[in-house]
């Protein structure tokens, strides 16, 4: 058996072992105690935490927490780990400070090329949990929007079924669903779509006129797009709202602070998605006052007045 291997097994042994002397150990790898307080040695010379404990009941232990042996990881593999780790970075995690040492060890092997492909995928996808179901076209529009590549898609719309050519800025999930903001080259214009809608997806490879991305990302793609379809959001935000705003992945990319203090909402929204904006500052109620559009005065008018009515109709039974 060569040294290599020898550590390796001798690793994995003092694992699964609370304690253990060197005459135990020589006799499972069938080598002298001499060869196994070398490797020992060894071992402790690569950072493991091996104490040695004198007396009749002596012998040796690993301190705290016990190391895996080597593992292998893809660069994708290492890159869904640390896209897990990176979704629990908040302080008040009871395993924050381990998280962080583990994205620091992997970045730390991690070739450059692998580091550049991470900062993409970081780029690309945003999840809330709890997760949606699976949906089997999430991996081909991940993979899209990371290489910045077209697919073409058979997507459900307005009650029938047409191929189209997007290409993806990202995927996001909401509400229980998966979505992907793409721009779509039959529309010519920019569309949300939802993966639950698309019924087939494939990455197209023949040459076509790509949309540079690079500094249009799943984080503020709402703010940095420059759609044809679209209306003005202008919104006035009471102080105790701020965090609301702040925290929520798609108000704070418009939040403009004036001079006086006021908070605003301002910017271009895709009229394809007015519903979807009206429904996040619903939530705001009387804390908001809504310049413009006047598209989403409607929806909420419509939505307090069905939710009277039902009130009214309890009220009276």
């Amino acid at each position: 058996m060569s040294k290599i291997k020898r550590l390796e097994r001798l690793l994995l042994s003092i694992n699964t072992k609370k304690q253990f002397t060197l005459k135990e150990l020589a006799v499972e790898f069938q080598v002298s105690t001499r060869t196994i307080q070398r490797d020992l040695l060894r071992l402790m010379e690569m950072g493991l935490p091996i104490i040695s404990e004198f007396g009749p009941h002596g012998g040796y232990r690993i301190e705290n927490d016990r190391i895996l042996p080597p593992i292998g990881f893809t660069e994708m593999e290492a890159s869904a780990i640390l896209y897990g780790l990176h979704s629990y970075g908040s302080e008040s995690f009871p395993f924050q400070i381990q998280s962080r040492s583990v994205s620091n060890k992997l970045l730390q092997y991690l070739p450059a090329d692998a580091k550049d492909n991470w900062e993409h995928v970081q780029k690309r996808i945003s999840v809330q949990f709890p997760l949606p179901e699976r949906s089997l076209h999430a991996p081909v529009m991940l993979e899209a929007a990371i290489k910045q590549k077209i697919v073409t898609v058979l997507y459900h719309i307005q009650g029938s079924k047409t191929y189209c050519n997007i290409q993806p800025i990202g995927i996001y999930n909401e509400d229980g669903e998966w979505f992907c903001p793409a721009y779509c080259y039959s529309l010519t214009d920019f569309h949300v779509f939802n993966l639950s809608d698309i019924h087939q997806a494939v990455i197209n490879y023949e040459p076509m006129d790509i949309k540079d991305f690079t500094d249009i990302t799943i984080h503020n793609w709402a703010a940095k797009i420059t759609p044809r379809s679209y209306v003005e959001l202008v919104a006035e935000i009471e102080p105790k709202k701020t965090d609301y705003c702040i925290s929520h992945p798609f108000l704070k990319q418009f939040i403009v602070k004036l001079d006086d203090g006021t908070i605003m909402l301002k910017g271009r929204v895709l009229l394809n998605h007015i519903n979807k904006i009206a429904d996040y500052l619903w939530y705001l109620k009387s804390d908001i006052t809504i310049h413009s559009p006047n598209e989403i005065k409607v929806i909420h008018a419509r939505w307090a007045k069905e939710i009277s009515a039902k009130s009214e109709l309890i009220l009276n039974m």
